[in-house]
């Protein structure tokens, strides 16, 4: 990669900490007051604060204060954070830090509980694009923090000397970096929600970017004290950003968001428009309709992708974005090979049914075919028996079935009894669904799920897992995926693209329920309880009764005259180390 020319050089600090030991006999030496309006009066030059020497101030923002320092004991320029929220607290004679008004203290204590307790859980990332930390303390009324002191520009500086679009390779690699220093936080459930060209530098001397200002102290003030406008970059915010909906939380997805809307600043020189706007007025011009922009389609439309307004269309995680943006759009002369050329499809293996679904009278039975890794599924009742020598193959298919008046005992190839709640509901069932899987064995951390369904009937989708540590989880709808509809005959993959679910342990088998309802159905008597935005159903529910187990929903046509019918099938998968 090129070097930046970086001229005049920028110095900055980022909102990272650590913590270390509070010395509670230090005191700030040599601290005069120099007046001013606001009260957020900066330390002078010579002021001495646990051994680092003041030497300049770098920048003076409505949160604190960033000084340049010398570290005497290791001869080197460090960047020293000072927490003064201007608005909440005041320097006082001898250099202290003192809560303006008795009302405030409360909002301050906020921000400094909310500053050191993000100082404690970022302590453990390490990533060469997120920020070093040398130094934390508290002392003298208010919070410091010590970090090196980074020579560059930020990228709407660097926006400002540049006026040709910055070149494909260099976005891309700065956004690969960067989504990979997002995924390490995102992988301990911290997440930026901060993220601006301002709050990115590329140091002179690697040309790599570092992500800067996690605001921790700012998005805890402004939430007590502050409107949203005031804490929020409008054209970064994604929509969820805005307002606490239990359908929009805040998640991975909105760092894509802030992040792809940095990318477009960079491939446009403007913002995309307001998240909060385009609800009501989406005016916002995919970059993929605009042939003049130097960049391959799967690039513009991976920045498209992570710029949707809703969060369960937009993508998901960093991973997934990074994948977009280095998976290349197919050639469209191979498409027209491919067409003239096709290449024959082996048709799915389906194995022999050891079990039938009937019970107590139920008309209906889910068939499932399962492979050679261990994962246990019901089989096609109609099915020919395997073959002695037929080759096994990973792909597992549901098909409907006629009811069987037989009980099969449980074969072999069965490991476990399907879960009672499951049963009840295959037992309910109108009709069966498809279902195809290319893979039943996950590595746990590595491998995710991954199935295709399809449906006889247009309807609603909803997903249920009995994992392996026995907990029940509704994994579709959630609060991301409120709803999820399903045309009939037409196979949908699931998850959803901006919904991945990886294999997380414990190692086992894990059961899987697919339902689709024709009419979208009330789950508020599962009673659930948030678990990373799916619903966990608990294990002891507050009150017992049919309805605890009506797994399948409250369906609206219960006093109506509408129809609401119901298919159903289940699926085991197991996770591996």
């Amino acid at each position: 990669m090129r070097r930046l020319a970086c001229k005049p050089r920028f110095q900055y600090l980022a909102w990272t900490w650590h913590r270390t030991m509070m010395n509670e006999n230090t005191v700030i030496q040599a601290a005069p007051v120099i007046p001013n309006d606001s009260g957020q009066q900066p330390l002078p030059v010579g002021t001495r604060i646990e051994g680092f020497e003041i030497q300049d101030v770098i920048g003076v923002g409505g949160f604190g204060i960033v000084y340049k320092a010398l570290d005497p004991m290791l001869e080197r320029q460090v960047a020293l954070k000072e927490y003064l929220p201007a608005s909440l607290a005041q320097r006082i004679p001898g250099g202290a830090v003192k809560v303006r008004e008795a009302r405030h203290k409360s909002t301050f204590d906020a921000g400094m509980r909310s500053f050191i307790n993000e100082a404690r859980l970022l302590a453990q990332f390490d990533h060469a694009a997120l920020v070093k930390v040398y130094r934390f303390w508290e002392m003298a009324g208010t919070a410091y923090m010590v970090m090196p002191l980074y020579q560059g520009m930020n990228l709407k500086q660097y926006a400002e000397n540049h006026a040709a679009p910055l070149a494909q390779e260099q976005l891309v690699n700065w956004l690969l970096v960067l989504t990979e220093a997002l995924e390490v936080m995102h992988s301990q459930q911290c997440y930026h929600r901060d993220i601006s060209p301002e709050n990115i530098i590329i140091q002179d001397n690697t040309d790599l970017p570092i992500l800067l200002d996690f605001g921790a102290a700012r998005r805890a003030i402004g939430s007590v004290s502050q409107p949203f406008t005031v804490i929020l970059k409008a054209s970064y915010a994604p929509i969820e950003q805005y307002a606490e909906v239990p359908s929009m939380t805040q998640g991975a997805w909105t760092d894509v968001y802030a992040l792809a809307a940095v990318a477009h600043f960079l491939m446009t020189g403007k913002t995309p428009p307001s998240s909060v706007g385009r609800l009501v007025n989406d005016s916002y011009l995919p970059l993929h309709e605009r042939p003049e922009l130097p960049y391959s389609p799967h690039v513009k439309k991976a920045i498209d992708d992570a710029l949707a307004v809703q969060p369960q269309d937009r993508t998901a995680s960093m991973s997934l974005f990074r994948q977009a943006l280095q998976t290349e759009t197919q050639d469209i002369l191979s498409l027209y090979d491919q067409v003239a050329h096709p290449q024959p499809e082996a048709p799915p293996k389906r194995l022999h049914s050891t079990k039938s679904m009937k019970r107590g009278g139920s008309v209906i039975a889910a068939a499932i075919a399962f492979t050679a890794l261990l994962a246990v599924f019901i089989f096609d009742l109609n099915a020919p028996p395997l073959e002695e020598n037929a080759d096994t193959t990973k792909t597992a298919v549901v098909q409907a079935t006629v009811p069987s008046s037989d009980t099969i005992q449980i074969g072999p190839a069965l490991t476990n009894n399907l879960d009672p709640s499951f049963q009840a509901v295959i037992d309910k069932a109108d009709s069966a669904l498809t279902i195809q899987m290319e893979q039943t064995t996950l590595k746990i951390g590595k491998d995710l799920l991954r199935f295709q369904l399809e449906s006889p009937v247009s309807g609603f989708v909803a997903v249920y897992v009995r994992a392996s540590d026995n907990s029940l989880i509704q994994l579709l709808p959630n609060v991301r995926v409120p709803a999820l509809a399903i045309e009939a005959n037409k196979p949908m993959p699931l998850p959803p693209a901006n919904e991945p679910i990886q294999a997380a342990g414990p190692a086992g088998e894990n059961q899987f329920l697919v339902v689709v309802t024709e009419q979208p159905r009330d789950y508020g008597h599962l009673n659930f309880q948030d678990h990373y935005g799916f619903g966990l159903i608990p294990a002891d529910p507050p009150h017992s009764g049919p309805l605890v187990q009506a797994l399948e929903g409250i369906s609206p046509c219960a006093n109506t005259s509408c129809t609401d019918r119901l298919a159903a099938a289940w699926f085991s998968v197991h996770e591996v180390d």
